[in-house]
């Protein structure tokens, strides 16, 4: 295919509203396609298929099953490519002969409308189709009478990966690599549904979730708890074609009683958006349901977009034998890491006045040396801790309200204490005081904490008087033991 032809495939990675509302005739939805200012010009792709023979119509030839749209996927170094097929002929009369899949669907045979022609007479009409899918390479033999062969073994639909070896009559076909990178530049936006974040690194991520939001293309978001991988799936989920259609959400931590079944979600007929919370904990039972899902997505069956969070390395999981390593072809199509909050320290102070905002109404007016403290400090539990923290310091926490044991007295109270239970946020002014406040005095803290409360180390430490620190610490409300 020229790069004519290449240019023809923008719409969803450059963000074009009509980008996926397509369908072809058997009511598959479109791909992603390619933005044109990011392919090359004026170059010809030596051994492609004709832009008459990839265009014409085949009234005679089989259904398809891909749609005829290209596929954003992440290679191992987890850049964003365009997948992309050579199916070379490596035997046969045809030998040298190439095609180049990178629009959904290939199909070989001796009819002049496939798109890789042989001439191999023990080759039929219409012998084999290959697919584009987010698992890898989908090979159909189309009822042909000599049949397709992988490893000697006959094929009847299976998906094989990059570099395979297919037998068909005389002829050889391999499977090469194609993949063109996709050059990807920080958005400029500063967040993705509620996701916020002003670093390159969100914002780069945030480029690509711009890219493949609006296709079908399942999506694992790898990171650490707290790092926002939910809000991120529940993002993309709004920003795709299955926005108006129910999101049905399986924590795999759970017993198989405490959660939606995944055999019936396999069966389900209707649009709906999937989200695999902690897929790296599947159990063997649990991976052979969900690989049957995500089989039955890529057959066309199930008209679902699947989202699944992780927090181990899926591919070294499958390496390693502790995924099975199918599943992982289809899990990881695109693969995408959640930064934690400490490789991404710029975002802080923009965290601080979003979550200062959602509690108070307004914003206060902070100083840049107001965040300090809060950069400085480690953050574990990550933008998940970093909230909680902002809770806590204005003081819009707190515990149950406790009701008389019994009589008239409990009943009045259990009327009235839930109106008051929550205390009412504070105005903007006492909240950026009281924020400062809390950071200063949690840094004490944890400088006493792990000083073991020695003093004399802290006063160190602060370069401060001994007297002097007891008096900081104790106005600051940490609790002192001195010796």
């Amino acid at each position: 295919m020229s790069s004519a032809n290449l240019r023809g495939l923008q719409g969803a990675a450059s963000g074009h509203p009509d980008g996926c509302g397509s369908q072809d005739a058997h009511g598959n939805g479109c791909g992603v396609k390619v933005n044109n200012q990011e392919l090359p010009e004026g170059s010809e792709i030596e051994g492609a298929i004709p832009p008459r023979a990839a265009q014409r119509q085949r009234p005679a030839g089989p259904p398809r099953l891909a749609p005829l749209t290209g596929v954003l996927m992440t290679d191992l170094n987890g850049a964003l490519v365009v997948r992309r097929v050579r199916v070379r002929v490596t035997s046969g009369p045809d030998r040298g002969r190439e095609a180049l899949l990178e629009a959904g669907t290939l199909l070989v045979g001796t009819h002049t409308d496939n798109d890789l022609i042989l001439r191999d007479p023990q080759v039929g009409k219409y012998h084999l189709e290959i697919a584009l899918v987010a698992g890898g390479i989908r090979v159909r033999d189309l009822g042909s009478e000599s049949g397709t062969f992988v490893n000697a073994a006959r094929l009847g639909t299976g998906v094989v990966s990059v570099g395979t070896e297919i037998s068909i009559g005389r002829s050889t076909l391999q499977l090469l690599v194609g993949d063109l990178t996709v050059p990807v530049n920080p958005s400029e936006r500063t967040s993705f549904g509620p996701v916020s974040g002003q670093s390159v690194l969100m914002r780069t991520l945030f480029a690509v979730l711009e890219r493949i939001a609006a296709t079908d293309t399942p999506i694992l978001l790898e990171g650490d708890p707290g790092t926002g991988r939910t809000l991120i799936a529940k993002a993309v989920h709004a920003s795709s074609r299955f926005a108006a259609s129910p999101i049905t959400a399986i924590d795999l931590r759970l017993p198989t009683s405490e959660r939606p079944s995944l055999a019936q979600v396999s069966q389900r007929s209707d649009t709906f958006t999937l989200l695999l919370e902690r897929i790296d904990e599947a159990s063997n039972a649990d991976m052979s349901a969900l690989l049957s899902i995500y089989e039955r997505r890529e057959e066309g069956v199930l008209d679902a977009r699947i989202l699944a969070t992780c927090t181990a390395d899926i591919k070294r999981a499958a390496s390693e034998g502790r995924f099975r390593k199918d599943l992982a072809n289809h899990v990881a199509a695109v693969r995408l890491q959640v930064p934690p909050l400490n490789a991404r320290t710029d975002d802080i102070p923009m965290l601080i006045r979003q979550f200062a905002r959602e509690i108070c109404g307004a914003e206060p007016q902070f100083r840049d040396e107001d965040f300090a403290r809060a950069v400085a400090r480690e953050y574990p539990g990550n933008v998940r801790e970093l909230r909680g923290l902002i809770v806590k310091a204005l003081q819009v926490e707190t515990a149950p309200p406790v009701l008389p044991k019994a009589g008239a007295a409990r009943a009045r109270a259990a009327l009235v204490m839930p109106l008051n239970a929550r205390p009412k946020p504070p105005p903007p002014k006492v909240a950026r005081d009281r924020i400062v406040e809390f950071f200063e005095r949690d840094r004490l803290q944890v400088l006493y904490d792990r000083l073991g409360g020695d003093l004399n180390e802290l006063s160190r430490e602060l370069n401060c008087p001994r007297k002097d620190v007891i008096r900081f610490l104790k106005a600051q409300g940490v609790q002192v033991a001195e010796k």
